[in-house]
């Protein structure tokens, strides 16, 4: 397993209209996002960057993902791992070639 380049997205700043019910913290993880169905982790993708709030998470990756679909993230901070299913809600071309994806826990 590598350890992914992490860093915080600061890229968007909260206005008026945004819909986020909590406020997303930024932290320094690995993080690797898969299909549910991907049981063996074979095709398990590596995220570039994590912002995490109490309702979901953004992170960047190098592909595009549908919106309304359904993925698998795991989070690992130091000998801690979060691991959950999400909905995609959103995914935007940003720089570099990358995605930003924003994802609802389910």
């Amino acid at each position: 397993m590598t350890t992914p380049f992490l860093h915080p997205i600061a890229r968007r700043k909260p206005t008026e209209d945004d819909r986020r019910r909590s406020a997303r913290v930024p932290h320094v993880a690995e993080a690797f996002i898969s299909s549910p169905t991907d049981f063996d982790k074979s095709e398990q993708i590596e995220v570039r960057s994590v912002n995490v709030s109490r309702h979901g998470v953004a992170f960047d990756v190098k592909e595009e993902m549908p919106t309304g679909s359904f993925k698998v993230i795991e989070i690992g901070i130091g000998e801690q791992r979060m691991i959950s299913e999400v909905r995609i809600i959103s995914c935007r071309k940003v720089e570099d070639g990358l995605f930003e994806v924003g994802a609802e826990f389910c």
